[in-house]
């Protein structure tokens, strides 16, 4: 265990520099030795949402090392230039509770900028929670965000932007989403570049949204057949 998290920390001197916080969950053979919050496979949002509290209000970063983290309740970036980063794959955020009456995500960022979500896996976990509102990640009324490298699977939407501006969603994997791998809705100015899209009921979705930049997406159908992109205006 000390070696995998010594790979989280060999990323140069920006650790002297950035406030920054390491999670980890007992479930996986991580101990309070290892970071600064140990969750326990049970409303493992509780320690996440407490380390981004934790932050200064200059933002910083928080580490998730790798592990299944059992979440029941938004994890919510509400501080601008905030970094939620994980193993990719090996990170995995599942969802465990049913969202009602509007979009949200496992990860929700709502009126911020700055910010960064990276290399984590978000699983909806949707055979067992079936909710429309269902998302991976959400962003509402946020701006200049980056959301890169993350696999978003099994949601019903997998990466959703209302009333968003100028935020880059680059390099994700968003597969066997119910209806879209990557909404962008009343949104623009996003640039959308370089995701996998497969077998979603689409690939990505522009709703009365404009002047975005869409370019080198792959989306593939469940069928086969390509599935880029819809624009509802």
């Amino acid at each position: 265990n000390h070696e995998r998290l010594n790979g989280h920390l060999s990323d140069g001197t920006q650790h002297a520099k950035t406030a920054r916080f390491v999670v980890g969950t007992s479930t996986s053979g991580w101990t309070e030795k290892d970071c600064d919050y140990l969750c326990d496979g049970t409303a493992d949002q509780v320690e996440i949402n407490n380390a981004i509290a934790a932050l200064p209000a200059s933002g910083g970063e928080v580490v998730i090392l790798d592990g299944t983290y059992n979440i029941t309740a938004r994890i919510n970036v509400n501080k601008d230039n905030v970094s939620i980063r994980g193993s990719g794959n090996a990170t995995i955020l599942k969802r465990m509770w049913n969202s009602f009456s509007s979009p949200e995500g496992v990860i929700g960022l709502a009126l911020v900028e700055g910010c960064r979500v990276e290399n984590l896996q978000i699983d909806g976990n949707k055979t067992t929670y079936t909710s429309s509102y269902n998302c991976g990640i959400h962003l509402y009324s946020s701006t200049n965000n980056t959301i890169t490298g993350n696999t978003c699977k099994n949601n019903n939407h997998g990466i959703y932007l209302s009333t968003c501006s100028n935020n880059t969603i680059t390099g994700n994997t968003c597969n066997d989403n119910n209806e879209h791998a990557i909404q962008l809705y009343l949104s623009s100015g996003h640039t959308v570049t370089g995701n996998t899209c497969n077998n979603n009921g689409n690939g990505i979705r522009l709703y009365a949204s404009n002047n975005n930049t869409i370019t080198g997406n792959t989306c593939i159908r469940g069928t086969g057949t390509p599935g880029d992109y819809t624009a509802d205006q």
